[in-house]
């Protein structure tokens, strides 16, 4: 299992809750596959053209064997783990986007990012963060 998860939330706070519409956005864009359980919660499989929407793109071979580690949610409330300046600092985000399990290919999201955006309205930042 990873130390890290790659999390995706809007820049600016929003107060709506938009699981919905990320769930029917991404299963549209085939970013997510069927639903799983995932570490003992709701998550999806990856879909078919998640490999589209990052970089380093993965060679065919090494893509089928790590989509098959890891989970994607999609989260109402998801606090986050950043590391600070001095210390570690948690903040509160909504409507989150979250690949679990992986470690640590993707080094580029702007595609995701901005299919976040085409779903939501909501401009999306991501990052690596500690579990």
């Amino acid at each position: 299992m990873s130390d890290f998860i790659l999390k995706f939330w809007p820049k600016e706070e929003v107060k709506e809750e938009k699981t919905k519409q990320l769930k029917e956005g991404l299963l549209d864009a085939n970013i997510i596959g069927n639903s799983k359980e995932f570490w003992g919660k709701p998550a999806f499989e990856p879909g078919k053209l998640l490999n589209d929407y990052f970089e380093p793109k993965l060679n065919p071979e090494w893509a089928k064997s790590y989509f098959s580690t890891i989970a994607l949610s999609i989260e109402a409330k998801g606090y986050g783990v950043l590391s600070g300046e001095e210390d570690f600092e948690y903040i509160d985000r909504s409507n989150v986007v979250a690949i679990k399990g992986g470690e640590g290919e993707f080094n580029q999201w702007d595609k995701m990012c901005a299919k976040l955006k085409e779903i939501t309205g909501d401009e999306y930042e991501g990052g690596w963060e500690i579990m």
